[in-house]
């Protein structure tokens, strides 16, 4: 004859502790999302294991017998010894290990990706990270082609066989150096700018990532001739420092410049269109289990942080 711990469905100690804790086998149902038979049910087959009554009830009266009360105990201590095995198993699993692969755009200024990038690596010493920076037509490129776990970059459309999410918005405005002439002097005109000439990236053209400011620039009469271009914000940030014309940058990026009295807002005041930056990553990507660690626990963070609170 098998004896009782060999027979019992711990689950009817679940549904036990349930009852007695809610006072009632229905407000118990609805805990346990199970119909208000199928509770009564469990207590019944509790009961026929063990031999005992453990609850009296009846229309107004609800009351834990003694043998009630002693299983109820037993069965939180065995819930309480259930739940630090899994702490012990989780805690004691061998770490993951392996390589994470990001390609990026440069000059990127986020807080919330600092922070995730910073918790990872607490909780996954052993995965290791390659990263390499680019303009945004070829960060899309590179993970078109799957050379890469996820991407940041610009993405004015979307691209077959890529996944997006939108990571933070970006107002850009326009910024002149400390040597312009346009530095330190207030409600100037859009129409002031017309002429001047333009420190620009690459990619701020109407087939580029950022053909908002193309876009932004022909609809206004900016006319400028372009001096320098490169695809590196910082570079682009650098130049508009040392007066070779004005540029549009980020506008969270450069505060430190701004503050620190190194570059100048221009009009339009209050920034032009939002051009903001994506996360994406291949529809078919295959991740190795740390990518896929990783990748899981971005998402994560991404739906636990509002946009609005992922910029510094």
């Amino acid at each position: 004859m098998r004896s009782v711990h060999d027979t019992l469905d711990w689950n009817l100690l679940r549904t036990f502790v349930s009852i007695v804790q809610e006072k009632s086998i229905s407000r118990a149902a609805q805990r346990l999302n199970l119909s208000q038979p199928a509770v009564s049910l469990a207590l019944k087959r509790l009961e026929s294991h063990l031999g005992q009554s453990l609850i009296e009830r009846g229309s107004h009266r609800f009351r834990v017998t003694e043998a009630g009360e002693l299983v109820y105990r037993d069965a939180l201590e065995i819930y309480a010894n259930v739940a630090r095995l899994s702490v012990k198993v989780r805690d004691n699993a061998p770490e993951v290990a392996g390589q994470i692969t990001l390609f990026l755009v440069s000059g990127i200024q986020c807080s919330f990706l600092d922070d995730v990038l910073r918790r990872f690596h607490q909780q996954h010493p052993r995965i290791t990270c390659e990263v390499t920076v680019l303009s945004s037509q070829d960060v899309v490129q590179s993970m078109v082609q799957k050379m890469g776990t996820v991407g940041v970059s610009l993405l004015p459309h979307p691209v077959e066989g890529l996944n997006s999410q939108l990571l933070v918005h970006q107002r850009y405005r326009f910024f002149c150096g400390r040597v312009h002439r346009f530095f330190g002097k207030q409600n100037l005109s859009l129409q002031a700018l017309s002429h001047e000439p333009f420190v620009s990236f690459t990619s701020a053209q109407l087939s580029g990532a950022l053909a908002g400011i193309a876009l932004f620039r022909a609809s206004t009469g900016l006319v400028g001739d372009m001096v320098v271009t490169s695809s590196s914000l910082e570079e682009i940030q650098r130049f508009v420092r040392s007066g070779w014309g004005i540029g549009c940058l980020p506008e969270h990026t450069v505060q430190a410049d701004v503050k620190n009295g190194r570059l100048w807002p221009l009009p339009p005041y209050e920034g032009i269109p939002n051009i903001d930056l994506h996360l994406i990553w291949h529809q078919d990507s295959r991740f190795s289990q740390a990518e896929r660690v990783f990748f899981d626990f971005l998402h994560r963070a991404m739906a636990e942080v509002p946009i609005e609170q992922r910029l510094p």
